[in-house]
């Protein structure tokens, strides 16, 4: 009797034993078959918009077709105001310091413009426009918000999104918001540039500006956020105004290529008076 019930624990304690290893191995395919069923940063996109938009996933020729390259447009800052200046620009292959940038991103290019500004500067709306994503990390963009920009609220022909990059903290914006050309939205940080390799433990108070267009309004939710069917722009074309094309812009003349910035300045002056794009940070009135 003794035998027959040592047999019978024995077996319970065998299927127990086997209960738990199967929720044990669950558990552990959960975490990592999760893992690995996830898919792909940018799975649900054809591989064209990849290559375009994706940082690390990047390849030279998908960026080009989609607008990544430089243009040679030049700001000319206003005479009677003093504007924080932008010291890298669009698909450059340096930083502002004159330090090459990281091949593991946009193949080294500079996917935006980049203005050095003192921590906690107020940052402005571009222009009219609504906001459409916004989010918090320590990658190497940091705390960034981008904002939508109908024909209407630019005078162009095309939908234009800019996003601001680098921000001190998460701006109290929510998503639908509608904010106005000049309205401070941020203030510059330094968030993404922390213990980088290109700045170290200080890192890099600066905003970063980039602009997209697209033909219509759809755009790809998420982490990052693609405008459907969107283009790369030169920043600086916003402020010059169409054409808007990088490689139409490419093939202007030198002349044709200075841009005089409209701006706000620190009084709430916009000059010229009737611009709808300004300057991302107001200018001092001299």
């Amino acid at each position: 009797m003794i035998a027959a019930r040592l047999a019978r624990f024995a077996a319970a304690m065998a299927v127990v034993g086997l209960a738990l290893a199967f929720a044990g191995d669950v558990r552990a395919q959960g975490k990592k078959g999760g893992e690995e069923s996830a898919p792909p940063a940018g799975a649900d996109l054809d591989p064209e918009t990849v290559g375009a938009f994706f940082p690390q996933r990047a390849n030279v020729e998908a960026m080009r077709r989609r607008g990544f390259l430089a243009t040679g447009l030049k700001p000319v800052y206003p005479a009677g105001a003093k504007c924080p200046e932008a010291n890298s620009f669009f698909a450059d292959t340096t930083r502002g310091d004159g330090s090459t940038r990281n091949s593991r991103f946009y193949v080294g290019y500079h996917g935006g413009l980049d203005i050095p500004a003192p921590e906690g500067t107020p940052i402005l709306a571009v222009a009219d426009g609504t906001v459409v994503h916004a989010g918090e990390g320590g990658s190497i963009g940091g705390i960034g918000i981008v904002l939508r920009h109908a024909p209407g609220d630019t005078g162009f022909p095309v939908w234009v999104y800019t996003e601001y990059k680098h921000l001190r903290e998460l701006p109290n914006l929510d998503l639908g918001r509608r904010v106005k050309m000049g309205e401070v939205i941020a203030y510059s940080g330094k968030t993404g540039t922390v213990g980088s390799r290109a700045y170290g433990g200080t890192g890099h108070p600066h905003l970063h500006l980039t602009a997209w267009h697209a033909a219509g309004d759809q755009y790809r939710p998420g982490r990052m956020l693609i405008p459907l069917g969107g283009q790369w722009m030169d920043p600086l074309a916003l402020f010059r105004g169409p054409p808007l094309a990088s490689a139409e812009i490419a093939a202007l003349s030198e002349q044709a290529k200075k841009t005089p910035l409209p701006y706000k300045g620190t009084d709430g002056r916009v000059v010229p008076p009737h611009a709808r794009i300004v300057w991302p940070f107001a200018c001092e009135t001299k």
